[in-house]
């Protein structure tokens, strides 16, 4: 009876300390390769969802200052659609209504940063008030809204660009070529303006958005009153 004990004990079998450790330090390795995969998974994700929301809210931003400045009308037969123009905002008459309502005078400005505040961009809106074309104008807006946070100002290099950029026709050459005017504009280059150029860097709405998940947001937008086959009139106002 005691040889076939000591036999059986001869046969058990266990983990060494040294056996032990190497497992160990193998479930650490998988453990912490695992841990990896799935922080980079739920970084790829929120890169995803801060690009989309940046797309997202700057084109629906751009769409809402296209369809602005497409609404440009005269005031009368001799007061063009562009009242002021600078590099961060531009001024100017416009009618959405079905023509029950009052020619507006309408602002889009780029506010620029303040500490920790973002940029935006903001709408002003004049509702005009007396008979057609004699509208005055209050100096307080009508209404004001945001139409995008957390907008920046598309940098090339180290030259920060403009918000916005006027075009005339340049007489003497081809129907529809443009000549950049110099901003701010002046009122005889006011009234020469026949089309117009957003861009703008959209960033994520998040506490601290990063430059790798904007993006930049570019158009033209011609005045429509202009005619391309008389490129010194500029606007025609009918």
């Amino acid at each position: 009876m005691r040889a076939s004990l000591d036999g059986l004990r001869r046969e058990q079998t266990g983990m060494t300390l040294v056996e032990l450790t190497v497992g160990m330090a193998i479930g650490l390795v998988v453990t912490f390769a695992s841990l990896a995969v799935l922080q980079r998974a739920e970084t790829a994700s929120r890169e995803i969802v801060d690009r989309q929301d940046a797309i997202q809210r700057g084109r629906l931003a751009m769409e809402q200052i296209t369809r602005q400045l497409r609404s440009q009308v005269c005031l009368g037969e001799s007061a063009e659609p562009i009242t002021s123009g600078t590099a961060t905002s531009i001024s100017f008459y416009g009618d959405l209504s079905d023509g029950s309502q009052n020619v507006a005078k309408r602002s889009l400005a780029y506010v620029a940063p303040v500490g920790t505040t973002p940029g935006k961009i903001r709408e002003d809106v004049h509702v005009g008030s007396g008979s057609y074309p004699n509208l005055t104008f209050p100096a307080a807006a009508t209404t004001s809204r945001i139409l995008l946070s957390g907008a920046k100002q598309v940098v090339s290099g180290s030259t920060t660009q403009p918000l916005f950029r006027y075009y005339a026709f340049q007489p003497g050459s081809p129907t529809g070529d443009l000549l950049e005017l110099p901003a701010p504009l002046s009122a005889a280059d006011a009234s020469r303006t026949v089309m117009i150029r957003i861009a703008f860097v959209s960033m994520p709405e998040r506490v601290r958005p990063r430059d790798f998940d904007s993006t930049t947001l570019q158009n033209d937008v011609y005045v429509r009153l202009a005619d391309p086959t008389r490129p010194v009139e500029g606007p025609r106002c009918i």
